[in-house]
């Protein structure tokens, strides 16, 4: 969903909730900021949504009014002014700034990202001069939060319960098996596994382990044929060099599955690995979806592939990826992003797509004339693999440049 969906969405609640605030305007005081930014990060919310502030709505009401021209902040201000504040173990909440437009009003929000390094204080008091109520004061040493649609006052410290929602959170011991997951996928050192990597082991989690399941062996068509018998074009990622082109008769590549173990449960995700060729190591398949047919034509080869930051695949590529590569083909392996976008979450993919969509004739035109000299030999220039691939190098290079543009970055 985008953000001004998900904001229009929670403005209709007509109430704040666990993880969001509604604020007829910006700050006045830092002091009430900051400490409303640690409670957002620390908010107690077991679905571990990000928070936001959000500026322009009448605080009781909760009737659309709009932001109001002054005052208003950029993402510039508040991150460095979060830097300027001594927090314990120097890790500060991941904060964005967005402008989004409901019903012709612009509305302000503060995001703040939901990560599991809770709970979030400060080392040293930070104050400031509240006009007309004297002193505000967010202390050191003490954990504010968020629970339900209430803040921690600025002379308390947060609940009990709270507190220890907090501190679990940060160790991977609550939340979803998703989220459980990820938390031990991060850290790739606690992982090990045997030589022929059938069940990986963590060191720091003895609830989980990732077992393989299946292994198969795809056999290859005839040499003289190699235009149509690579079967590397099911999976483009395997594109990053020539070394992992099928040229020989009868060879073969190799697919194996992995499952998740967590808490003595099998998980429905699944992990599908593939070893080109003349490949050591096996990589983990990214997502792959199909363009809409505004985009592409639903008679063409119209699927593209695309991972996310932290989440389970792409972790996984990268604790495979680790575990397996010596030096010399890590050069080789990392090509791989080359040609398979990463997105920062699901969210600025979906994004991503729409901006594709809106346009989709520039976007073909620019498939069409992206260059695959350095990967295709002059006799498959134009297969169904060759253009996966230009589609594929394409996504990657305007995301770039979306990013480099996009309104993510434009200050308020």
């Amino acid at each position: 969903m985008q953000l001004d969906a998900i904001i229009e969405s929670l403005i209709a609640k007509a109430h704040e909730g666990s993880y969001w605030d509604f604020k007829q305007k910006w700050h006045e005081n830092n002091a009430d900021l900051l400490k409303d930014i640690i409670c957002m990060a620390n908010n107690t919310s077991t679905d571990m949504q990000d928070g936001y502030i959000i500026f322009g709505i009448e605080d009781v009401t909760c009737k659309l009014l709009g932001t109001p021209s002054d005052n208003r902040k950029n993402q510039e201000n508040i991150i460095g002014f979060l830097s300027s504040v001594q927090w314990s173990g120097e890790e500060i909440p991941e904060i964005e700034v967005r402008t989004v437009f409901i019903h012709e009003n612009e509305i302000d929000v503060l995001i703040i990202r939901n990560k599991n390094n809770t709970p979030y204080y400060l080392l040293e008091d930070y104050s400031k001069i509240k006009q007309g109520k004297g002193k505000v004061t967010v202390k050191s040493g003490v954990i504010y939060s968020r629970v339900g649609d209430r803040n921690t006052d600025s002379d308390k410290c947060a609940t009990k319960q709270a507190s220890e929602f907090l501190w679990k959170k940060r160790f991977g011991l609550i939340g979803s098996d998703e989220f459980k997951v990820v938390k031990r996928l991060q850290n790739i050192e606690n992982w090990y596994t045997n030589d022929e990597f059938e069940i990986l082991y963590n060191r720091e989690y003895s609830d989980i382990q990732i077992v393989r399941t299946s292994y198969e062996l795809t056999v290859e068509l005839d040499e003289g044929k190699p235009e149509t018998g690579t079967w590397v074009m099911d999976f483009p990622y395997l594109f990053a060099d020539m070394f992992n082109w099928n040229i020989g008769k009868n060879e073969t590549g190799r697919r194996a599955s992995w499952n998740i173990i967590l808490e003595g449960r099998e998980l429905e995700v699944v992990l599908c690995g593939v070893q080109g060729t003349r490949q050591d190591y096996y990589l983990i398949e990214p997502c792959k979806k199909r363009f809409d047919k505004e985009i592409c034509d639903p008679n063409s080869y119209n699927m593209y592939y695309y991972y996310c930051k932290n989440s389970i695949k792409f972790l996984a590529y990268k604790l495979f990826y680790e575990m397996q590569c010596y030096h010399e083909e890590q050069e080789i392996c990392s090509r791989t992003f080359t040609i398979i976008p990463v997105f920062e979450n699901e969210q600025e993919h979906i994004a991503f797509i729409d901006y594709i969509k809106c346009n989709a004739k520039k976007f073909n035109n620019a498939v069409n004339s992206q260059s695959a000299d350095e990967m295709f030999p002059h006799y498959a220039q134009y297969v169904t693999s060759s253009i996966v691939y230009k589609q594929c190098k394409t996504m990657v290079q305007w995301l770039n440049d979306w990013r480099l543009h996009s309104h993510t970055h434009e200050s308020i």
